[in-house]
């Protein structure tokens, strides 16, 4: 059985590298977290105030500065490798945790290799863009999950007494922390309920709860933290849920699993006697990932880990069919660990479809300086490329640094609204970048006071018109130089690559 096992792991353990390297996408906000990574280990800095924008900020409370540390660390040491490595460990954590939860189950069956590869293809297909922030909270939910119903089937378990030192370095990578506290939370009610030993629950919970002080910003960070976890986001589309025309063809396959998971939690063999506490929880993380897609994992990663046994009841009458499946699944395995190297892990993911390159080459080559508006998901990359010469509008940090009506007014100027002209109008705005076939783009062609110099493959540059004209010089289209060059930005960077010079010469 241990031998059975470590083939598993091992054999999940490449399908989780496979998976990540089939991803051409970055997370919009990697850059600003490199950033913040960059100053702190290379300048023993890390910023409380924003200096990236020119628009009216507040402090900025960075629930997720240990990340960028990890992830410069991990580009600096390992290149672009090492972020996908990072990726594919954290995905590789949560399945073992999401498995050790399993076998904690009455009369669990043993561990599905199919099983296990269709939960991780369902993380990566929720998850598209690789080195999230959210990687972090997923690898410690699924943990607090194993350490939770560990103590539940043995209460004498000392094992509760590792959450309030884990709760420290996941508040310091993510605010996602706040998903261990509730689901620590939810146990307790789930005790109280059943009547069960409590108590190792509620001290975990006291204890756990102030620490979350131990960070740069300290108590003033429970403020904001608490502001960001309540914040109505209605206009981030990963915020709406699973049935809004955007997301329903996407994620109803996995929202149904989830479904399934809750209702198969009323069946089977101890169907009279309901297991409250884990109802509980597959309610309030089934509501969750419902209301907002960016949580489904949470849902699928409770199903999975709590739901085992009744899922794979229902195809047990085909184990032998399994049995065969899997064990041709290894060779499978095998033949995409050869493969992986056709993905070129070892360059960076760069789609012209993602990241606006040709547009701010432009802009840096014709020495273009000055305050630029650019499309909300889009400034973290501008950031890292421009600055210090041009400073962003605003970017992906939201709550983290902006204001409400910074956010109103991008989005009012993308769409034309009333007031559309207030981000040029009452900023001090240079450029504008937005995106093609946008209504800003549109309006803005034949608009008196802006200029259309250079129009890339997403977005359009604008800058306001004058009485001279100048030749601007045209942007390298080799999709090979972007690659060398994604990491090199005129002050962040600088260290990580060095190739630009000698792909100037």
């Amino acid at each position: 059985m241990r031998k059975r096992t470590f083939f598993i792991y091992a054999a999940l353990g490449i399908l989780c590298l496979f998976l990540v390297c089939l991803s051409t996408n970055y997370d919009y906000d990697l850059f600003a977290r490199l950033i913040v990574g960059e100053r702190f280990i290379e300048e023993g800095v890390l910023p409380f105030k924003d200096f990236l924008s020119y628009t009216p900020t507040h402090a900025w409370y960075d629930h997720e500065w240990g990340s960028g540390v990890v992830f410069y660390l991990f580009l600096k040491y390992l290149g672009p490798v090492g972020l996908l490595l990072l990726q594919a460990l954290c995905m590789f954590g949560t399945a073992i945790f999401v498995i050790k939860t399993q076998k904690l189950q009455k009369h669990a069956y043993p561990v599905s290799l199919i099983f296990m590869s269709i939960f991780l293809a369902i993380i990566m297909h929720i998850n598209p863009a690789v080195v999230r922030c959210q990687m972090f909270s997923f690898f410690f939910f699924s943990m607090f999950l194993y350490i939770l119903e560990k103590v539940r089937k043995d209460y004498k378990t000392n094992l509760i007494w590792a959450i309030p030192p884990i709760v420290i370095i996941w508040n310091n990578l993510h605010g996602g922390v706040v998903s261990g506290l509730g689901l620590v939370f939810l146990y307790l009610i789930g005790a109280l309920l059943e009547k069960k030993p409590w108590k190792k629950y509620l001290a975990a919970l006291v204890i756990s709860a102030p620490l979350l002080i131990i960070n740069p910003y300290g108590v003033k960070y429970l403020n904001f933290l608490f502001s960001a976890t309540t914040k109505n986001r209605k206009y981030i589309t990963e915020w709406w849920p699973f049935y809004a025309k955007k997301h329903f063809l996407y994620y109803i396959w996995v929202s149904l699993y989830g479904i399934a998971g809750f209702v198969l939690n009323f069946t089977g063999k101890n169907r009279k006697k309901i297991n409250i506490t884990r109802t509980i929880v597959l309610a309030v993380t089934l509501y969750l990932g419902l209301a907002h897609v960016k949580l489904l994992s949470l849902t699928v990663i409770a199903v999975s880990a709590l739901c085992y046994n009744e899922i794979f009841g229902l195809f047990i009458k085909l184990k032998k069919l399994l049995k065969r499946i899997e064990k041709s699944m290894y060779l499978v395995i095998i033949v995409l660990m050869f493969t992986i190297p056709l993905f070129s892990p070892l360059y960076p993911r760069a789609d012209l479809k993602k990241l606006p390159f040709y547009e701010l080459e432009f802009i840096m080559i014709n020495n273009i300086k000055g305050n630029i508006v650019v499309p909300f998901g889009l400034g973290s990359y501008a950031s890292y490329k421009l600055y210090p010469d041009n400073l962003i509008y605003m970017d992906g940090r939201y709550e983290e640094v902006y204001n409400d009506e910074e956010f109103n007014n991008l989005r009012k100027f993308n769409l034309v609204e009333k007031n559309w002209d207030d981000i040029f109008n009452k900023y001090p705005t240079d450029i504008l970048m937005p995106k093609k076939n946008s209504n800003a783009y549109i309006t803005l062609l034949n608009h008196p006071e802006w200029e259309l110099v250079f129009e890339g493959y997403q977005c359009g540059v604008f800058v306001r018109k004058g009485k001279d004209k100048f030749t601007y010089y045209e942007p390298e289209y080799d999709i090979d130089y972007y690659r060398r060059t994604m990491f090199m930005g005129k002050h962040f960077g600088k260290k990580l690559n060095k190739h630009r010079e000698k792909s100037n010469d």
